[in-house]
């Protein structure tokens, strides 16, 4: 039989665990994720990286993007999010960033500038 004492520290290990779980999760992805600068002022910028990282990174076809990638586009200014994208072109494609803010509903204002792209 486990005593009182015994669970009480089971249950304290298993919640320090898991915090250094969670803080290694945030170090890895602070250290992958230069987006993070640009949370504040973005929106939405944790989900659209979560959400629609796959969709727009250089390597792999040209997909269409996940009705959640969509949702997170939704909540962000992609705007914002451009020169993040245009200064990591060695990651991601601006041309998919543009597929996929067309086929969200979310394109860029004629004018706007991304990368090398300039909106019509």
């Amino acid at each position: 039989m486990v005593s009182w004492k015994m669970e009480k520290r089971v249950f304290a290990d298993a919640r320090m665990m898991l915090m250094m779980c969670g803080i290694g999760v945030m170090v890895m992805a602070m250290g992958k994720l230069p987006l993070i600068s640009a949370q504040w002022e973005c929106g939405n910028v944790w989900g659209v990286y979560m959400q629609c990282d796959r969709y727009v990174r250089r390597e792999g076809p040209t997909v269409q993007p996940s009705p959640g990638c969509c949702n997170a586009l939704e909540s962000s200014n992609v705007t914002c999010l451009c020169p993040y994208f245009a200064q990591h072109e060695d990651t991601y494609s601006i041309d998919k960033v543009i597929y996929v803010l067309n086929y969200c509903g979310t394109p860029l204002a004629s004018g706007t500038k991304c990368g090398n792209y300039t909106a019509p």
